[in-house]
């Protein structure tokens, strides 16, 4: 599959937001290319001055900031529109829209927005107005007991798909307990363990 440039924004977005830092090594990971085509891909929105390359991995600038949180915008809501209307299933919304959602842009993008009904979040639970500030708390932070899942932040298939299997999407009720190793979810159709790394991409609140 040949990657969008806005797949990468994405891509970067996605991951600074679930762990708190993002290299080329993630970004080739996560859209499943090799490392030379991701640096390639990322050094191209550097000489854009959309994304600075540094020792700590990379991060927006201003410009890229701004084009990035439009991109994601778009995302969300085409993946609203993806899951409610034509019944994407929920693990597979955010992949099923990667080409889909390029297509809708500027007023036709604010017209199926409007005619949604103007949702507040994807079907992951994340805000489709990216700036919104959240009551929530990462899952690794929390101590043992009772919450309900806010949103998924890093969605990836798989780990949606485990996630929804255990019956821990947004607004279900679960119980999180931990230990040195890893993080156990229970949800009302069983329970998951998940690595502490990968758990910083749910949130919750209590």
């Amino acid at each position: 599959m040949k990657n969008n440039p806005d797949d990468y924004i994405l891509a970067v977005w996605e991951i600074e937001e679930s762990f708190g830092k993002v290299n080329e090594k993630d970004v080739a990971s996560r859209l499943n290319v090799s490392l030379p085509t991701a640096w390639e891909a990322l050094h191209k929105l550097s000489d854009e001055n959309l994304l600075i390359i540094g020792r700590n991995g990379l991060s927006f600038t201003p410009k890229g900031k701004i084009i990035a949180a439009n991109t994601m915008r778009a995302h969300r809501i085409t993946e609203y529109f993806a899951y409610s209307f034509l019944e994407v299933p929920w693990e597979e919304s955010h992949e099923a829209v990667m080409y889909l959602e390029h297509g809708f842009t500027g007023k036709m993008l604010e017209t199926l927005y409007k005619n949604m009904g103007f949702p507040k979040s994807c079907p992951h639970g994340n805000p489709i107005n990216v700036v919104d500030l959240l009551r929530e708390e990462y899952v690794t932070n929390v101590e043992n007991g009772l919450y309900e899942i806010e949103r998924i932040v890093y969605e990836d298939k798989e780990f949606l798909k485990k996630l929804a299997d255990s019956g821990s999407k947004p607004g279900d009720k679960v119980r999180i307990e931990r230990n040195d190793e890893y993080l156990i979810i229970i949800g009302q159709n069983g329970e998951i363990k998940i690595d502490k790394y990968l758990a910083k991409g749910i949130r919750v609140i209590k």
